[in-house]
């Protein structure tokens, strides 16, 4: 299993979603956000962007990483990251059942 977690742009998140939950990925968090990079500072000293964490199999990274792209990009400074974590197990707090 991994994580993929991508910081993306408020306007792209719905979108973002809509794709994700057609292709059957339906668990995922979904945090707004306030960061810094290079570009912003010159504009103003933050900007508010979303945070999407999914936990996927390892046979469906490629597919969840592809949608963000398709959704995600526009072309300018500010789309966002996509980053990539290994997670080893999972452990339902309900239930108590782990995954692995």
């Amino acid at each position: 299993m991994k994580t993929v977690t991508a910081i993306v742009r408020t306007d792209s998140v719905e979108e973002i979603v809509k794709s994700l939950e057609e292709n059957g990925v339906r668990g995922m968090t979904i945090t707004e956000i306030k960061g810094t990079g290079r570009e912003v500072r010159l504009y103003k000293p933050y900007t508010i962007h979303n945070r999407i964490e999914i936990i996927v199999p390892d046979e469906k990274v490629d597919e969840v990483i592809g949608i963000i792209l398709q959704h995600g990009k526009t072309g300018f400074a500010g789309d966002g990251l996509i980053g990539v974590y290994p997670m080893d197990y999972m452990i339902k707090i309900r239930t108590g059942e782990k995954k692995e």
